[in-house]
């Protein structure tokens, strides 16, 4: 019991990096869309590798929370078609959204490291 508990911590802990890593990337893409569109794309291929990591991750540890299938099946497609993606990030509302949904699932499982502690 003990040890399924460590690891459960710890991938959590684990699932939180990469969602911080994907916020800071998309807010890099926010910022380099209009500029320079090469370095946007830069990050968001970053961004894509984080989201594919945190769905790694989460499928081999802990598959079927709803709150979390609900995010990936909401925010894979943005990864599907780039350009579409690039053109509405420079939208703060759309940013904002996409943000906003990161940090629910974030603090989300922040609430479930608590229990595992």
């Amino acid at each position: 019991m003990y040890s399924n508990t460590a690891n459960m911590l710890k991938q959590t802990s684990n699932l939180i990096h990469a969602l911080n890593k994907l916020k800071q990337n998309l807010s890099f893409v926010k910022s380099y869309a209009n500029n320079d569109k090469i370095l946007a794309l830069y990050f968001f291929n970053n961004a894509y590798s984080d989201f594919n990591l945190f769905k790694t991750i989460y499928l081999s540890v802990t598959p079927g929370d709803q709150k979390i299938d609900g995010f990936l099946q909401s925010y894979e497609k943005i990864f599907v078609e780039v350009n579409k993606y690039l053109e509405s990030f420079t939208e703060d509302q759309f940013h904002k959204e996409v943000m906003f949904a990161i940090t629910e699932v974030e603090m989300y499982l922040l609430n479930l490291i608590d229990i595992y502690r």
